[in-house]
């Protein structure tokens, strides 16, 4: 299934870019190692996602997990994207995924009822939002009860990738970064209960590239390398406030 859905990836990247000259936020997307990381976060959060009919794919840019989604679910759910991004930029990626598209204007508010969707993607979307509690309250309210939040690539304050960017004068490094324990009680300060939480690794989290890493992973784990990986992901739950 890795490959399959890379390959759907793949013929959607070659796509756009045999019609647009360049675009250098998704052809670093589009490279070899960050395609299959996406692929290993949605097969990672993709159980979730069983029987739940409505899905948003918040802050979802050029759509990749809403292309992932319509792959391996078909037509029995109903996509709808948001951000700020022009609607046409991307027509190729959104076509695919049969994406009903929103484009945003306000910093944290969502042009959607309350209850309307059975699960949120918010794939590297928190760390670049201006009030990331304000959104995660939007992101509640647009839940329905026992809606299930998905987080990915959301920037780990111990990484030593982010260390070396900002001591090596780069300016690609993420201004908002967030330890386990801190993301931990914004979600629950902002009505979700973390169900499973962790480092975005084969080491910890995604699904292992091979038997042999499958059976090493709890040796591993001992090292605690996985705590100065780049990113944190994590998958909640809605819970109504008391």
């Amino acid at each position: 299934m890795q490959k399959s859905l890379e390959m759907v990836l793949q013929g959607l990247y070659k796509q756009y870019f045999d019609q647009v000259r360049d675009d250098p936020y998704v052809r670093m997307h589009s490279g070899r190692a960050f395609l299959s990381g996406t692929v290993r976060l949605f097969r990672f959060y993709e159980p979730c996602l069983a029987g739940r009919t409505s899905i948003l794919d918040w802050g979802c840019h050029h759509a990749p997990d809403a292309c992932l989604i319509r792959a391996r679910f078909g037509q029995a759910v109903a996509l709808h994207g948001c951000d700020i991004v022009d609607p046409h930029q991307y027509e190729d990626f959104f076509r695919y995924a049969g994406l009903e598209y929103r484009q945003l204007a306000h910093p944290f508010q969502l042009p959607y009822p309350d209850a309307q969707f059975d699960a949120v993607i918010a794939s590297g979307v928190l760390e670049h939002v201006p009030m990331d509690y304000e959104s995660l309250k939007e992101l509640h309210r647009v839940l329905k009860p026992g809606g299930r939040l998905m987080v990915g690539y959301l920037p780990n304050a111990r990484s030593v990738e982010e260390w070396w960017m900002r001591v090596s004068g780069r300016n690609d490094f993420h201004h908002n970064l967030y330890s386990k324990s801190d993301f931990r009680r914004l979600l629950l300060r902002s009505g979700f209960l973390p169900l499973v939480m962790g480092f975005q690794t084969q080491i910890d989290l995604l699904p292992a590239d091979g038997a042999w890493l499958a059976a090493v992973r709890p040796l591993l784990r001992l090292t605690l390398l996985r705590h100065f990986t780049s990113c944190l992901c994590a998958v909640a739950e809605k819970i109504l406030y008391f």
